[in-house]
């Protein structure tokens, strides 16, 4: 990952999500672009037009101000920071440009919730994460630090298309030292293959070589409860998954889960497409 595109609405939210933004950016020696948007309704009235120049000017001095809070500290002096701001709609325009500036990572803020569907629902991170296959990093609003020492990494133990969409956790492993902690939620009738179990056991193993890395079995007739019953008493720093069809991250947005998970999600979840 060489370059890092941090969105921003000078939201509170954001602001929680910059230090992940600028540690990852200077752990991986990339570049980081720091990005805002300004809109107003369509009018060709001459007041409009001067006001979105105000709000054009704004935008850019507020960016400005970010990129020298920034390079002020002694930690990212030498950070390669570009700012760039956009007219439009800062959702949508989130995935032009990350890939016009040929992004590895998007790394934003979002709102605190209750479960990790909350985490999605009346925000705009489902839309990003629908609309790009950048890897996404989730910072919710009450995450404690930015220091990850350890990663859960939902599995269904299927068989992965493409092992490289795993490539960003294990960098995110690797800067930050952390172990990976793959978890796989099995239920108690699963009639799943279990030598094709243990050859996905097998591949996840040599693929996270690299890092520290454990494999944790859980039986639960939920595998929503049983991830949420995981993350609450293991307390990792920073929870993956993939967002492919017929998985765990589909069923996040399919079923009620108000009642399920009850833990406080205070940890970024890191999104890679597959």
């Amino acid at each position: 990952m060489k370059n890092i595109l941090f969105p921003t609405d000078f939201s509170f939210n954001s602001d929680q999500a910059f230090p992940y933004a600028l540690d990852i950016a200077y752990l991986l020696g990339a570049d980081l672009v720091i990005f805002n948007s300004y809109r107003l309704p369509h009018s060709k009235s001459n007041v409009m037009t001067s006001l979105l120049d105000r709000m054009k000017e704004d935008s850019n001095n507020d960016l400005e101000r970010l990129k020298k809070e920034a390079l002020a500290k002694e930690k990212y002096k030498t950070l390669k920071i570009t700012i760039t701001s956009r007219s439009g709609n800062f959702i949508s325009l989130i995935p032009n440009v990350a890939d016009e500036f040929k992004s590895d990572l998007i790394v934003m803020g979002t709102k605190g919730a209750n479960s990790l569907k909350e985490i999605f629902i009346g925000t705009n991170t489902l839309e990003v994460i629908q609309s790009t296959k950048i890897p996404i990093l989730t910072v919710p609003e009450k995450a404690k630090n930015n220091k990850v020492d350890k990663i859960a990494m939902a599995v269904d133990l299927k068989k992965i298309k493409d092992p490289e969409q795993l490539r960003p956790l294990l960098e995110m492993a690797k800067i930050c030292r952390a172990s990976i902690e793959f978890v796989h939620v099995m239920h108690p009738d699963d009639q799943d293959s279990t030598k094709d179990r243990f050859n996905q056991i097998m591949f996840l193993e040599k693929f996270a070589s690299q890092a520290s890395s454990n494999i944790h079995i859980i039986t639960d007739t939920d595998i929503i409860e049983g991830l949420s019953r995981y993350v609450a008493t293991e307390k990792p720093d920073m929870l993956a998954m993939l967002s492919r069809k017929h998985t765990l991250f589909d069923r996040l947005f399919s079923e009620s889960l108000t009642n399920k998970l009850s833990f406080r999600s205070e940890i970024p979840l890191l999104v890679m497409d597959e």
